[in-house]
């Protein structure tokens, strides 16, 4: 199904390094679910795709290697680091059928790896969780959390 952007917001959290964490989840696909009535309120599939962006001055050798999640999962050397929440928001999108979708990514925990991207900036993993509402169209509202 097609579907129009409303909003969709960078996330903003401090970590404990004076790194600033910017993360930005976005729809990329929207479904009806197959095999579903009308009334069930979970009717909806959706993809994201998760954009993560480090502003610090902390810079190592520049890499433009793009690494698989398996490879940035062994190259962690800080655990589970400190954050600060500075911003957490609400995207919204409009399917074409006229339902309302709401997601708001979860920051749940940081690592620090020992990679850097093209530019030489440390490149971090995240864990997100995603709160999802739904509201049907038609005015009812469905709220996943």
């Amino acid at each position: 199904m097609d579907f129009d952007v409303v909003r969709e917001e960078w996330n903003r959290y401090q970590l404990s390094d004076n790194c600033l964490l910017k993360i930005k989840v976005v729809m990329t696909k929207v479904a009806k679910a197959e095999g579903q009535s009308k009334s069930d309120k979970q009717n909806y599939t959706f993809d994201v795709q998760n954009i993560t962006v480090a502003l610090t001055n902390e810079r190592g050798p520049p890499d433009s290697h793009n690494y698989s999640p398996a490879e940035i999962g062994r190259s962690i050397v800080k655990d589970d680091m400190r954050f600060t929440t500075v911003a957490q928001d609400w995207n919204e999108y409009v399917v074409d059928d006229g339902a309302r979708i709401r997601i708001q990514p979860i920051l749940l925990k940081v690592s620090k790896t020992s990679k850097f991207d093209g530019k030489g900036v440390p490149l971090y993993a995240t864990d997100l969780n995603l709160n999802v509402q739904i509201k049907p169209p038609g005015g009812g509202r469905s709220d996943l959390t």
